[in-house]
């Protein structure tokens, strides 16, 4: 660290170059400056020259007393064909601002003490050497002076002599302008009222929601969320998740699902206690669970096998029936897993609560029920021909 401060600060070089290299050499110097041997290759790329500009520069810092050759022994380990040549940088003796300890450094190492005959004072840096021309006026170019810029050529005419064009230009007509004889009247854009937004949501969505996203784009899948979270405040969504979750909802509504059915989805089971995760996201787990099943309104059933076979095909479409949902949601909430704080929807193993992959991921044994236990079971479709 010390022949790097004197390097850069102290050190009498003449111009950006020579500080450079030296820098680079105090780089891998001990504290007293002494067995630095980096490659001229290396000193190059630190230095940002060329190798020969470093070979050059060497000999004037070794002919001025900055650097001197030093023990050759401290790179011996190298191979011969690869060895640098070994330098001392020439840190002056009153320089050092705790010489004792460098001295102690260099005794633990086997050498004597720093002196100050050894090491005195450097001379200043020579001046920079200028330019042999500096401060002389440039000589004149011989030949005669050829004038910049467009050259017009004479113009010739019956009186003798010749004339150039009169001065002037682009002659600019009058100002003026199109004349508008009859303005329009000014008519700032007004806000027209949504009739399908109530006035709550309108504004509940022009504010932007309560975690500083911008207004939502009113859908039905937003505006049947804000429903839901007007009766529970629970499963209220604002700002993006809002908007995202909206466009979900969309989608199942187009896809044929009813609006009671999606709240039953989302708001039919409670939230898991304690809940680690935010609304938005068991929201959006719920919404995408259902959706990877055909829509609670289309799901239809044949009527079953009793069907007489010489039927035309249409009788057989016009006897399929509809689900009844609230059985499928009593059912899922009584078969399906707990696990994953009740999101995991995956049928429960035999005498458990949970399916088996939770069940072999937390523990069976700490959530199987008693073996007397019989679990219920609920029908799950009603089968009805049409009257």
């Amino acid at each position: 660290m010390l022949p790097m401060l004197w390097a850069m600060k102290s050190a009498p070089v003449v111009d950006a170059e020579e500080r450079s290299i030296l820098m680079a050499l105090a780089e891998s110097a001990w504290a007293d400056g002494t067995d630095a041997f980096p490659s001229k290759k290396t000193i190059a790329q630190i230095a940002v020259v060329d190798p020969k500009t470093v070979q050059r520069r060497l000999r004037t810092l070794t002919a001025r007393g900055l650097i001197a050759e030093g023990n050759q022994e401290a790179a011996a380990y190298i191979p011969a064909r690869y060895r640098p040549r070994v330098y001392d940088l020439m840190i002056p003796y009153s320089w050092y601002p705790d010489i004792e300890q460098v001295n102690a450094e260099r005794i633990r190492r086997g050498k004597t003490p720093l002196t100050p005959q050894a090491r005195p004072d450097l001379d200043p840096a020579p001046p920079k050497k200028c330019r042999a021309d500096k401060g002389k006026p440039r000589k004149a170019k011989a030949g005669p002076r050829q004038e910049r810029g467009l050259v017009v050529p004479p113009v010739d005419n019956q009186g003798g002599g010749t004339t150039s064009p009169h001065q002037g230009g682009l002659q600019v007509p009058p100002q003026g302008g199109l004349q508008d004889p009859q303005p329009s009247p000014y008519n700032p854009p007004q806000d027209t009222p949504r009739p399908s937004v109530p006035p709550a949501i309108e504004q509940r969505l022009e504010e932007g929601g309560t975690d500083g996203e911008p207004g939502s784009e009113v859908s039905p899948g937003v505006e049947l969320l804000l429903a839901i979270g007007a009766r529970d405040p629970r499963f209220l969504l604002t700002g993006r998740t809002l908007r995202d979750q909206g466009l979900m909802v969309t989608g199942m509504l187009l896809e044929g699902w009813a609006p009671r059915h999606l709240e039953q989805v989302i708001a039919g089971r409670p939230l898991p206690q304690p809940v680690t995760a935010s609304v938005g996201a068991i929201v959006a787990r719920r919404l995408r669970d259902a959706s990877r099943g055909p829509a609670p309104s289309t799901a239809r059933f044949p009527v079953g096998p009793e069907q007489d076979a010489t039927e035309p095909l249409h009788t057989h479409r016009e006897r399929e029936v509809w689900v009844d949902q609230h059985r499928v949601d009593r059912y899922r909430e009584e078969s399906e897993c707990d696990g994953k704080d009740g999101m995991c929807g995956r049928p429960r193993r035999p005498g458990s609560t949970l399916c088996w992959e939770c069940s072999s991921a937390i523990g069976a044994a700490a959530f199987t029920e008693p073996v007397g236990a019989q679990p219920q079971t609920v029908s799950v479709f009603s089968v009805a021909s049409p009257g």
